[in-house]
């Protein structure tokens, strides 16, 4: 199976002064490619802590790693500089990425957002990346996409906007992890009423036994209705077949239990590769 970590890196996410939003998204689009996700890790702007916890991650050997945030200007924006020391390459300027923000910090100057167009020591740290990487260029920010590859790994590194990483990542990211993908995923959600959660249990758990490929997580409504939802997800070759099955069969046990199925909703589409 196609698997994918994820690293957060900002104090101001750990502070709470920034909500990340980023993770969800990913975690959104990925799944519904078919990539199962196995870790999301937090951490500060803080160069030792960035490095060592790449490396965990790499001698993990997951088919992607997506870090966030730390790609800016300033002194604490040192994300890239971290992966360049992970994976044992240097710095160096990509002058493709060079050009485009000349281009882009003579356009702010001309919007007069800045007092000068000149390319200073802080602007040009933008423009350096670990030698053999791929970029891919930023159409609405400064920092573009990064890719490097580390023995099994591809290492993407996003900046920290939610708007960016969204545009990045539907224009280049979603083609190059299709390619990636090895299985279908397929995602179902039944609603039930009239038993909890803990009736619903050996329910769940007989289809389990069934449907060893297939996961099947019970969520109950935290009011007075006696509700819950029912997730059925399957990463496989034959995800589909497996959880229509396991849905079938799961809703025939909860009516002879007396319960109801009141609402069914296909929240992911099927994707097949």
């Amino acid at each position: 199976m196609t698997n994918l970590e994820i690293i957060v890196v900002g104090n101001e996410v750990l502070a709470g002064r920034v909500q990340d939003t980023n993770s969800h998204y990913i975690c959104n689009q990925v799944t519904a490619l078919g990539i199962e996700v196995t870790r999301i890790t937090t951490i500060p702007d803080n160069l030792e802590t960035i490095i060592s916890t790449l490396r965990e991650a790499i001698s993990r050997k997951p088919d992607f790693i997506i870090t966030t945030g730390g790609l800016g200007s300033t002194y604490d924006d040192m994300t890239l500089k971290a992966v360049a020391k992970a994976v044992n390459q240097p710095l160096e300027i990509n002058q493709d990425l060079l050009e485009d923000l000349e281009k882009k910090f003579d356009y702010i100057h001309q919007l007069g957002r800045a007092k000068h167009k000149k390319m200073t020591k802080e602007r040009k740290k933008l423009a350096y990346v670990p030698r053999g990487s791929q970029i891919y260029l930023n159409p609405i920010g400064l920092a573009p996409a990064t890719l490097i590859q580390m023995e099994e790994t591809k290492i993407i590194i996003l900046p920290g906007f939610p708007q960016e990483v969204k545009i990045l990542f539907e224009r280049h990211l979603i083609p190059l992890i299709k390619k990636a993908v090895k299985n279908q995923y397929a995602e179902e959600l039944i609603i039930t009423e009239g038993l909890i959660e803990s009736d619903l249990s050996p329910l769940i758990d007989q289809v389990r036994e069934k449907y060893p490929q297939v996961w099947i997580k019970s969520q109950p409504y935290r009011d007075v209705r006696i509700r819950a939802e029912i997730y059925i997800t399957a990463h496989e070759k034959n995800a589909n077949k497996s959880v229509q099955n396991a849905k079938k069969e799961l809703k025939e046990k909860i009516t002879k239990s007396k319960g109801k199925v009141i609402e069914e909703t296909k929240t992911k589409k099927i994707t097949i590769l």
